[in-house]
């Protein structure tokens, strides 16, 4: 008998469970493009390259705020030089956006300190396409937050939804 209600309870749970075709839609987030947005090296080097992945369409961004958003992301590739783990970059990245259907604009500014040249963005501009303009501060830390600032600026478009 108990054997027998055990059945029937893994038997509802697993009716209970199975997905329904009106299932909430993906909330990851759609790669649009990668844009370079190299800067001099504040040490002693080689450029830096930075390569910029842009995301739309994130429903639940990672700054708490409603979506949609596009978010930003850069992360320069490990190179594996003498710097690496020994420095602290500190990189200040100041995203300006304008939607061009709708004329909203607005600046979204995110500091950074870690040992590789890394940030992430997000910026609600609304639906439509929206015009990036990207300009990021790269300096290292030596008893002063911003030793030997270098400053570099990309921009793109994208469209927003």
């Amino acid at each position: 008998m108990a054997a027998t209600a055990a059945a029937v309870l893994v038997a509802a749970g697993t009716v209970a469970a199975t997905p329904h075709a009106a299932a909430v839609p993906s909330a990851e987030p759609h790669y649009v493009k990668t844009i370079r947005c190299n800067s001099a090296n504040p040490l002693p080097g080689p450029r830096i390259g930075l390569p910029v992945d842009i995301y739309t369409g994130i429903r639940f961004p990672s700054d708490g705020l409603p979506g949609p958003a596009i978010e930003l992301l850069a992360n320069e590739p490990i190179t594996g030089g003498q710097w690496q783990n020994v420095v602290t970059y500190t990189i200040k990245t100041r995203i300006t956006w304008r939607n061009l259907r709708t004329g909203r604009s607005g600046v979204v500014v995110t500091p950074t300190r870690t040992h590789r040249v890394i940030w992430q963005a997000v910026v609600h501009p609304g639906r439509g396409p929206v015009r990036l303009s990207i300009r990021q501060t790269i300096g290292v830390v030596a008893w002063n937050p911003m030793v030997n600032p270098q400053t570099s600026t990309c921009a793109t478009t994208v469209n927003a939804w």
